[in-house]
């Protein structure tokens, strides 16, 4: 009888620990393109690209991800992509989704990406803010960045439309 029990409870605390693995969990990382170590505070000059990305695991995405909105964080957005992956392991599934995003610092100042949430299935998952130092370039020369940066929509050009009569 001690043996069954001991082994019931054996088995529940087993299956607690697969189940934890199976959690749905949203996170974001900042890192620079060319370094693959995380640090806990990052520091970066004036125009050089940093990597976010905002990473979404064992959960089913709805479709309702927003990004933060950069110029108002303190960065350009030089670029964003997305990226899936699934895997199964001893039948064993697991999935994630990725959103990538490279920005780059404006000005110098200790900038805070803000927290950004993202709503699975009944839920909704929310990121920790992340804090990014921005450094002044080795040549002290300030980047000129356009006036618009990919996030924003561009405005429709107007057509002209001439008419010739014969």
């Amino acid at each position: 009888m001690r043996n069954t029990l001991c082994l019931f409870l054996f088995a529940s605390f087993l299956t607690q620990c697969v189940t934890a693995q199976n959690e749905p969990r949203f996170y974001a990382e900042a890192s620079l393109p060319s370094s693959t170590s995380q640090e806990s505070a990052l520091e970066v000059a004036v125009g050089q690209p940093l990597k976010i990305s905002f990473i979404l695991e064992n959960g089913k995405n709805t479709g309702r991800f927003t990004p933060p909105y950069w110029e108002a964080s303190g960065f350009f957005l030089l670029g964003s992509s997305q990226s899936s992956n699934i895997s199964i392991i001893n039948g064993q599934t697991t999935a994630s989704a990725s959103y990538n995003f490279t920005v780059t610092p404006m000005t110098e100042g200790s900038w805070t990406i803000p927290s950004v949430s993202i709503q699975i299935g009944d839920g909704e998952l929310h990121t920790e803010p992340i804090i990014i130092q921005a450094l002044p370039g080795a040549d002290g020369v300030r980047p000129e960045y356009p006036k618009r940066s990919p996030s924003e929509p561009e405005s429709a050009p107007k057509k002209k439309i001439k008419t010739i009569k014969m």
